[in-house]
């Protein structure tokens, strides 16, 4: 499959999952693809969720604050005398002060539990506008607009954690010539089984961005070795994903065997990162990867001058 130029736009990430989601004031269609016009009704009526919660919050503090004008205004209408009327509005004040007061310091509490209220009264809708979502991804990839419709899986992918969102996704980059510039991921995209397209990527990746593959790619790798090796460029790939453990001394350590099986096959300045996490680290009982190491250094870079 020949593989197409494209220009990623950024992924946004925000601190919550949830702030991307945006609900329609006039029909209540649930939708992350960050959308200005609601693609049920086709109004300009989408608000973020937050602002959804903090209306809803905001709606709380008036009823609350009616109720207590009602009873002041009640208390008032059937005072006997000028100290009782005096006490009733005294009474009133005081509330509304404390009321105000408590609103001030469990703001962001009651507006995390009015968005949970939300979330768990709209779940169906939730659902229902997120199958919506990626419905108009898969139409979109249909008229052949593949980097959009990735854009808008990878959006989805926030909130959609299925099998079926990430190999969409995955498929997708692999229909994509990769560059290092590229805002790319990985770990959302790990899978429970194995799966070649991701082994691929995967691979690509500790080519363009080593930093990507940490512990979970890793781990990934170790349990389905014997799967990827099966694989037409297997070996290939684990040289590459070993290539990007011996990064940090900490995946050398966690990963010892990896790095190990793959060793004499890294490239010249791969070894030498692993040479030296080892060498100056001496404290540390590297066990057969030491071994290992030293060996491949005596036979292959004894004399090299970049090794000494």
């Amino acid at each position: 499959m020949k593989k197409i130029p494209v220009q990623l736009n950024p992924y946004i990430k925000t601190r919550q999952a949830y702030e991307k989601l945006k609900i329609c004031h006039s029909c209540g269609r649930f939708t992350i693809l960050g959308e200005k016009i609601c693609p049920s009704c086709g109004k300009s009526s989408l608000i973020k969720l937050e602002k959804k919660a903090l209306s809803l919050q905001r709606r709380g503090i008036v009823k609350e604050t009616i109720l207590i004008l009602a009873l002041v205004a009640a208390g008032i209408f059937f005072s006997e005398s000028t100290l009782q009327t005096s006490l009733c509005a005294a009474g009133g004040v005081t509330s509304l002060i404390l009321l105000w007061m408590l609103r001030r310091n469990t703001r962001t509490e009651r507006q995390s539990y009015q968005l949970g209220k939300l979330l768990q009264r709209e779940s169906f809708k939730l659902v229902d506008g997120l199958r919506l979502d990626r419905e108009a991804a898969i139409e979109v990839f249909h008229n052949d607009e593949k980097q959009q419709a990735y854009e808008m899986l990878r959006e989805i992918g926030t909130l959609v954690r299925t099998d079926q969102i990430k190999v969409e996704q995955i498929l997708l980059l692999q229909s994509f010539v990769l560059r290092k510039d590229m805002d790319l991921m990985l770990e959302p995209l790990l899978l429970d089984h194995f799966n070649p397209d991701l082994v691929q990527y995967m691979g690509e990746l500790s080519k363009l961005k080593r930093g990507l593959l940490k512990e979970k790619a890793f781990r990934y790798a170790l349990i389905h070795e014997a799967q990827i090796l099966r694989m037409k460029d297997g070996e290939h790939i684990l040289i590459g994903i070993a290539g990007a453990a011996v990064r940090l001394k900490r995946y050398v350590i966690l990963y010892p065997h990896l790095v190990m099986r793959y060793a004499r096959k890294l490239p010249k300045d791969r070894f030498l990162r692993l040479y030296n996490v080892i060498r100056n680290n001496p404290q540390h009982n590297w066990g057969a990867l030491g071994a290992e190491v030293s060996e491949i250094y005596n036979e292959k870079y004894k004399w090299d001058t970049q090794f000494q």
